[in-house]
This record gives structure tokens, sequence and C-alpha cells, in this order.
């Protein structure tokens, strides 16, 4: 059981644990990091500062003007907030939706997380805990989620990861705020995605998005490829059960913590790279999206291929990125009996087509044919791997004397 960083005692009276800690606790789930959100009547800021200072934590201001301070420990970190309005319950109900809008007093939790929460300790104003037993996700209220359009994304990413339906009042008024996303910085959204990109059943909720048209403002229905990405999500979850190694691809970081899972995705979500340029992307993931939809038509074709020094250059054009390409030709309804040897080929390190090892280097032309330093160099290295992949040679001798012939 994981353990608070900093014992509560240290905290003034009263000070609250509100959001999602305490929704996850009354619903038994618990993540690896903690993530704790604290309110206090005043000196939020001071308190923080503090905490941090005592258990030698780090510490950020994230907003003087709101008085909302961050401590940051190994295994979670801790935001401090002075309290909105003049008690706690009007705080609460400036919040987004009801099931976050729960909280406890700190003190009645002991210095180790305790299983369970008892609902009678718990300050619900807006009968959150209902929401939580209906599984539903319902608004506090329509100004809460005007006032910050980007909760209009939480709700539909929220609902994937709790599993949860949105309640359809709070639907509606999703649905006609969707526009006020246009306004939120990219990052924030691109954010927002990545989430529902990676979380199970995500790509189903990106779907009902779209169909709600709340992504309109950002990626616009006419531009994406639906039918490839409602297949992908399953295509992954095959794969991994085929291939258990390409889990070390999926979950890869490509940019920042941002995972190849998320660029396959949007790969398959659209058939240009320049639909999704306004999300700002970075440019690993940028170069990434450009390459798996440059090549998947060239990688369609070779299917039909036998040709080793084809597939060759296929995979040193690819070999980055290349199971993303064949995920998304799996779900365009490519036979898998074609695409799953590529595939073995790929995680082979040994295989002679994906990676052919090397015979002759560039000093053993200077040296042994007498060859001038120049791009020629590597023209040659390229005709002897070739001949290579095509079982034309094997040795270095025979490497030599295929370029000595072809000089």
């Amino acid at each position: 059981m994981q353990r608070f960083p900093f014992d509560f005692n240290d905290l003034p009276t009263p000070t609250y644990l509100v959001g999602g800690w305490v929704r996850d606790r009354l619903l038994h789930r618990q993540g690896k990091y903690l993530d704790l959100d604290f309110v206090l009547p005043a000196k939020a800021v001071e308190t923080a500062r503090k905490i941090a200072s005592k258990y030698k934590a780090g510490f950020v201001v994230l907003d003087a003007e709101r008085q909302i301070a961050r401590v940051v420990f190994p295994n979670g970190t801790a935001d401090f907030a002075q309290q909105m309005g003049n008690s706690l319950v009007v705080d609460l109900g400036r919040r987004d939706f009801c099931m976050n809008a729960i909280a406890i007093e700190c003190h009645q939790l002991e210095l180790a997380e305790t299983e369970f929460l008892s609902e009678q300790d718990c300050i619900d104003p807006f009968k959150g805990i209902d929401d939580l037993k209906a599984q539903q996700i319902r608004m506090v209220n329509p100004e809460n989620l005007a006032e910050d359009p980007l909760r209009i994304l939480r709700g539909y990413r929220q609902s994937a990861q709790l599993g949860f339906a949105i309640e359809n009042l709070t639907r509606q008024v999703l649905i006609k705020l969707a526009p006020t996303l246009g306004s939120v910085a990219a990052e924030r959204v691109r954010t927002e995605l990545g989430y529902l990109l990676t979380v199970p059943n995500g790509s189903k909720w990106i779907m009902e998005m779209i169909g709600d048209r709340i992504l309109e403002s950002w990626l616009p229905r006419q531009h994406l490829s639906l039918q490839r990405f409602s297949k992908i999500e399953n295509v992954i979850a095959r794969l991994l059960i085929q291939f258990p190694h390409l889990d070390l691809f999926i979950t890869k970081n490509i940019s920042g913590d941002r995972q190849a899972l998320e660029v396959i995705k949007l790969a398959a979500l659209t058939d240009s790279a320049t639909t999704l340029e306004p999300l700002g992307l970075s440019r690993a993931e940028h170069r990434w999206l450009v390459g798996i939809l440059r090549y998947l038509p060239q990688f369609i074709k070779l299917l039909d291929c036998d040709s080793a020094s084809a597939q060759y250059k296929f995979f040193q054009t690819t070999l980055e990125f290349f199971p993303a390409i064949a995920a998304l030709a799996i779900a365009e309804g490519q036979p898998v009996e074609l695409i799953y040897p590529w595939l073995q080929r790929w995680l082979d390190p040994n295989d002679a087509i994906a990676y052919p090892v090397t015979l002759i280097t560039g000093n053993d032309l200077q040296k042994d044919l007498g060859i001038a330093p120049s791009p020629k160099i590597g023209e040659l290295l390229e005709i002897v791997k070739i001949a290579q992949v095509e079982g034309k040679v094997k040795s270095k001798e025979e490497a030599l004397l295929l370029i000595s012939q072809t000089i």
C-alpha cells in the first residue's frame, strides 16, 4: 500500500483533500503515482513551501494570483490551492463534474493510505458519490465547463478511464460548448488526446467525440479516416498477442512521455500529417507520422512482391517505425498472413534482410581496392548489401570481388 509522502499533522486545520484522489479511493482505485489536491482556507502557498522545505521536496508556484503551488515528491505530487469563495462548498461548486467535487478533511486520514474511504467522512454537496455508484459523469453546472473548455475533453477522457457514461444533459452541454475548444492552447488539447489514445477503450470515446463533433475545431471530420481508426485498437491488441515483444515498441517514448502508441493511432486517424499540425506535434512525432503515412501505400504494394532487395530497401527506410505501418495495413484490411512474416523479420535482430551484417566497410574499399574517399563509396557499399540479401555474396572476399568487377 502506498504511503503519503508527508505527515498530515504538518498541515493546518482544516485542510481538505479533494478531486481525483478522493474519487479514486471511493472507487477502490489506486494509481502507481500519487496525485494529491489540497484546498486550504488560507496560506496555501506558504503551507506548500513549508512542506517542501521540511521534506526536502521540489516546490513550484503554479498560479500566484490564485494561490496554487505544487510540491513534488519521488512518488507523487501534492497541489495546494487557496479555497475559492467563502466556504468549501462554494469552492467545490466551481469544479467540473460532481464526482470530482467530493472532499475529506485530511486529518481524518492516517499517514498510511487507507484502503477505502468512508462515505460518511466525505463532504459531498453535489451528490458525486451517487454518480460514482451510478457510473455516470455529471456536470456541476454549465458555467464551469464554459470557463475552461478543456473540461469538455476531460469529460470524455474520464469516461474512457473509468468506464462511465456521460449523463445526457451534461453531454448536450459538452456538444453545445464544443466550438469553444478552438480557443484552448494546442499543447493542452494534445495532452488530453494523448491520455485518450493510450487508455484502454480510448479509441471508442474518440469516435464518440468525433460523432458529437467535439473535435471539429481541431480535427475536421472530412479529413479523418474513421474506418481505419475504428479498427486500430483491436489490431494492436491482436498484434501484441501474436508478437508479445512488440510491447517494447508500442510503449516506447517518442517525444517526452508521449508513446509510440499515440502516434500509431493518430496516423490511423488521418491520411495526412498536415491535418494534425494544429495540435503542435513535436518534430519526432511529425517525422513518424509523415513516414508512416508516406510509406503505407508502398508497403501494401510490396505485400505481393517477394523481392529480397525490395524488402531490404523498405526496411532500411522505415526500420524506426515499421510496426506502425504494418498495424495500419492490417486495419485497412490487408491479409495478416502476408504481414506477419514482415513483422517476424523486424523483430529478429539476426534477420538477413532486415538487419544484414556488414561484410565490408569503406575502409576496406580504400585499403584493398585503392578507392579514394568519396560519395561513391556509399553507393558501392549499398551494391554489396543488395547482393548480400539476394544471396549473391556471403563473405568479405566475395564482396570485394563484386566491387572490383563493378568499378
